[in-house]
């Protein structure tokens, strides 16, 4: 969210990454450790006026170490859009689905006076999405606060997100996600297990979550490799088409 409270699409609240934030606004950049332990230009330091003059890049998943970019000749041909446009694009285009990710809510709460939770269900509902159920709207986040707030909205699927790498789900660990959630997202280490580059096993934890009647999304499974890769048959697209 910006300063002056727009929310707006992008996948990291520090605007360094996906954005050229830092050469516009260098004074800005701040280390702050409950955020990131890199420093950053953060979003609710900028109003919405000042990030639109911001250029989004496109983001590789190998950042910028590996000097490899997507689409290079059109990398900052974009714009960033707010959250009400986002949903009414996705309503015209009649998406299968639709999904928020909300991060750092307490954050911004606490420290900017920025409700993200309260601004994201007024977005929703003024864009109808509360009222219908042709596309699945689906909420993501690792703050189990975030998803308690989305308690009574049926039409929402809450998708809760495990950071951490597990390597099993105990029932009683499961029946508390079951409280908030109705689906979670796993690391891709979470579920395959690898030996020097190459995969040795699986680990029960997509069983055990299904087991229970929870959906279960990994990320991330990627077809864009630096070499030619070890495992999967050597083939970009089998991680995607078997996991």
């Amino acid at each position: 969210m910006s300063s002056d409270g727009v929310a707006f699409c992008l996948d990291s609240i520090d605007l360094n990454s996906g954005t050229n934030a830092l050469t516009q606004f260098m004074t800005k950049s701040e280390t702050i450790p409950e955020l990131q332990p890199e420093a950053g230009v953060f979003s609710f330091q900028l109003t919405w006026e000042e990030i639109q003059s911001l250029k989004p890049q496109l983001q590789s998943p190998y950042g910028t170490k590996e000097n490899v970019y997507r689409n290079p000749a059109n990398k900052d041909a974009g714009k960033l859009v707010i959250l009400n446009e986002f949903l009414e694009f996705a309503k015209e285009k009649e998406t299968t689905g639709i999904l928020i990710d909300i991060q750092n809510a307490l954050y911004l709460a606490s420290n900017a006076g920025l409700d993200i939770v309260g601004t994201v269900t007024s977005a929703l509902k003024n864009a109808t999405l509360d009222k219908q159920s042709t596309q699945k709207v689906m909420i993501k986040s690792d703050d189990t606060s975030v998803l308690f707030k989305f308690a009574d909205e049926k039409a929402y699927t809450r998708v809760y997100n495990i950071k951490e790498e597990i390597g099993a789900t105990p029932k009683q660990s499961i029946e508390e996600i079951k409280k908030f959630a109705d689906a979670v997202t796993v690391s891709r280490n979470s579920v395959i297990q690898s030996t020097s580059s190459f995969i040795s096993g699986e680990t029960h934890v997509i069983k055990e979550l299904q087991a229970a009647n929870l959906s279960v999304y990994i990320n991330y499974l990627k077809n864009e490799f630096i070499s030619l890769i070890f495992d999967s048959l050597s083939d970009p697209i089998t991680e995607i088409a078997t996991k």
